[in-house]
């Protein structure tokens, strides 16, 4: 009975420090900004030259990032991570014209490391590494697709194992909002065999009619971010 006394004494003791100690960080963070993808696309992959050089121009992407992190300490939290990157472009050909879709979302989770104290330094540097899956699309239209690049079809819809190493700076305006000033990552994306059609046209390796199959590759795209932070 002692030995439970003094122990609960003991708690009751450190309760306050401890609750001054888990106030004296923020314990969660939402960002919301743009952001710019340097697209490691699938040219050079395909083996059809016409289609590397159409799909070529496809690299830089644009939208949106959204966070949200939730703080255990002062220095660490655990992060979800969403991005979007979109691009339309126009091609023309001797053969015929389309156009080219390119969509990729990440979806990531790990941890951000930050310094989080409620009375912490104006300059705020942070570093993350996060995990998950990417989910990738890239469409090909044309009415004469056929003419142009000698398959049925092209479109490339994968969901894949992705990843993002990244640092940034925020800069504190007040106790409730931030300014992210640059967020870089390093997003690498695991893409696996895809079929997207059938050939039409015989290669020196292919007949007519055999499966149009893009191989698996590791995909290294640079991800650029800037926005507002809320605490």
């Amino acid at each position: 009975m002692r030995r439970f006394l003094a122990l609960a004494a003991f708690l009751l003791f450190c309760a306050p420090h401890a609750k001054a100690q888990s106030d004296a960080y923020k314990k969660w963070e939402f960002f919301g900004g743009y952001s710019a993808m340097q697209f490691d696309n699938i040219a050079g992959d395909t083996g059809n030259g016409m289609l590397d050089d159409t799909l070529s121009g496809t690299r830089t992407l644009r939208l949106l990032e959204l966070s949200v992190t939730r703080n255990f300490h002062k220095y660490v939290g655990v992060k979800f991570d969403y991005s979007l990157h979109l691009r339309e472009d126009e091609f023309s050909r001797p053969a015929g014209s389309g156009t080219i879709d390119s969509t990729i979302q990440n979806y990531l989770g790990g941890l951000q490391f930050k310094n989080n104290e409620k009375d912490g330094p104006r300059f705020k540097p942070f570093a993350h590494a996060l995990f998950g899956f990417a989910h990738q699309k890239e469409d090909v239209d044309s009415p004469q697709l056929p003419a142009v690049f000698g398959i049925s079809d092209f479109h490339v819809n994968e969901t894949s194992f992705a990843m993002a190493f990244g640092s940034g700076i925020d800069i504190k305006l007040n106790h409730r909002i931030d300014v992210r000033a640059a967020q870089i990552d390093w997003n690498i994306i695991t893409r696996g065999d895809q079929q997207t059609g059938i050939v039409l046209t015989p290669t020196p390796f292919q007949t007519v009619g055999s499966p149009f199959v893009i191989p698996g590759n590791t995909q290294n795209n640079l991800r650029l971010s800037v926005g507002i932070v809320i605490h």
